[in-house]
């Protein structure tokens, strides 16, 4: 990387060094103090020398392989090749199409910024061809993000250290790098205006009323004369802890204080980062064997030191480990937002059904399908179908949220009265004196309603069904077929 104004920052030459010059010493001022003269408090009259901070500088990445690729897709790669960037600095702002970092203040780190651009190089070309993309990238530095990008987009692989040499630089760029709208390239066209430099001979008041504030801003923004926002790339965040043990442990019950205060790393971890998490694996390390991992699932997302530590108790009363322990292990999978919950502000507030009778619940069922298993908790689903024996699915507990996508597209149901117990093969009933008997005489309370199959469902199933009601009170759900044998039979009970 060159810089273009490089001639313009090498220090002046001494006059001293010349052969033939002479340095003439000017006449002392009437009011200026010799070194010979002794001066009363002549610390308190030095004025510190102030501190000149170096301008920042920029190093922008501009690729155009991304053009083609869906915003999201394009969203998604920039934040991996940021989290690459990361190892040279660890301020990276995003751009459409680009990145930008400030490498400043690594420059002595790295030993220049040859060393920075080769490492960054190797990483972004690897991990571009490991998407299939042209390992070709556009970049430059400047002292401004603006002035960096358009030097970028320009394939003018530059160098600009010092600020005053942006103007000189940037003057040299084709319009096109403004990546201005149709309609302003025109305008820009008709007037001549070919390379940025002759934007800048025209009258800014004049550019400002004919192509609007953003232009100008740009433009400023590219010579360090605005302030320039950025979008700064932050990192997810990750959680992994362990605890090496002094000694070898075969009891679980002595493990647990261990994991206790790991839960209380983890969940100040949390509290500082305003989250919670949903999914996280506690890892038990043996010697010579494999480690033995208990994964935590949470239906909902927490970050109760109390809840976890009672979901572990609850899967270490039922694991056996096949070795002693020498480490302990935990590593969050999914981080979550934290939603808090407030209190009423009067307390004479009537209750309600709140969001903590829920939690309550939610809580209980994670503690009983960590002692039962993941597979043993099931839940029942209404599904919209006209045929009672696929009117209900019955679902893992973990997969209501994905099933309720899938499966409850359709949401309405029918509204006529359906039995809680539908029994898997219907029993016939027998006819007695005109009357129906189940275990006892059954009187018709409502009816019929009608269900068939659809014709290409391969069973050709019609019935006529009815509310019943026995002696003894219980309500039962009866249908008749409609054929040539009519035959009458028990499909559910009601409550």
């Amino acid at each position: 990387m060159k810089d273009p104004d490089s001639e313009a920052q090498l220090p002046l030459p001494s006059l001293a060094r010349e052969s033939g010059a002479q340095v003439i010493k000017l006449p002392a001022s009437p009011n200026t103090v010799t070194a010979n003269r002794p001066t009363a408090n002549k610390a308190s009259r030095r004025t510190p020398a102030r501190r000149i901070r170096p301008n920042k500088l920029w190093y922008a990445l501009f690729l155009p392989q991304l053009t083609n690729l869906a915003p999201s897709q394009q969203k998604k790669y920039l934040n991996q090749l940021a989290g690459h960037i990361q190892s040279v600095s660890s301020n990276v702002s995003f751009h459409p199409q680009a990145l930008a970092c400030e490498v400043r203040s690594g420059l002595k780190y790295f030993g220049g910024i040859d060393t920075i651009h080769q490492k960054l190089k190797k990483l972004l070309e690897e991990q571009l061809r490991q998407w299939d993309l042209d390992d070709n990238f556009l970049y430059a530095a400047s002292p401004t993000i603006s002035g960096s990008l358009l030097l970028a987009r320009s394939g003018h692989n530059a160098l600009v250290y010092r600020k005053e040499n942006l103007r000189s630089a940037l003057g040299q760029l084709p319009t096109d790098v403004l990546h201005l709208d149709r309609e302003q390239g025109r305008r820009l066209h008709n007037m001549g205006v070919r390379y940025l430099r002759d934007i800048w001979r025209l009258p800014s008041d004049g550019v400002r009323k004919r192509f609007g504030s953003k232009f100008v801003d740009q433009l400023d923004k590219a010579l360090g004369k605005a302030p320039e926002p950025t979008c700064n790339y932050v990192p997810p965040p990750a959680f992994i802890t362990s605890y090496d043990l002094p000694y070898e442990l075969e009891n679980l019950d002595r493990v647990l204080p261990i994991v206790d205060e790991l839960l209380a790393q983890l969940c100040d971890f949390l509290r500082r980062r305003d989250l919670s998490t949903s999914h996280l694996i506690l890892s038990l390390l043996h010697e010579k064997r494999d480690s033995t991992a208990v994964s935590i699932g949470l239906r909902q997302a927490s970050r109760s030191q109390q809840h976890l530590m009672l979901l572990l108790e609850t899967h270490f009363s039922q694991l056996s480990i096949p070795a002693p322990i020498i480490a302990i292990k935990i590593e969050v999978i999914k981080f979550d937002s934290f939603i808090a919950e407030s209190n009423s502000l009067l307390k004479e507030a009537v209750p309600r059904l709140s969001r903590r009778n829920d939690n309550s619940l939610v809580q209980f069922m994670e503690q009983l399908q960590a002692r039962l298993g993941n597979n043993h908790i099931k839940f029942v689903r209404s599904v919209a179908q006209h045929c009672p024996e696929h009117a209900s699915a019955q679902l893992d507990y973990n997969d209501e949220s994905n099933q309720r996508n899938s499966i409850g597209k359709v949401k309405k149901v029918s509204n006529n009265p359906r039995p809680l117990w539908l029994l898997q093969d219907p029993v016939l009933l027998h006819i007695n004196k005109g009357r129906l008997f189940y275990r006892k005489p059954i009187a018709i309370l409502s009816g019929p309603e009608r269900i068939e199959t659809h014709w290409w469902s391969g069973a050709d199933v019609c019935r006529d069904y009815y509310v019943a009601r026995e002696s003894s009170g219980s309500r039962l759900w009866i249908y008749q077929e409609k054929g040539s044998v009519k035959k009458w039979y028990l499909h559910g009970i009601f409550a």
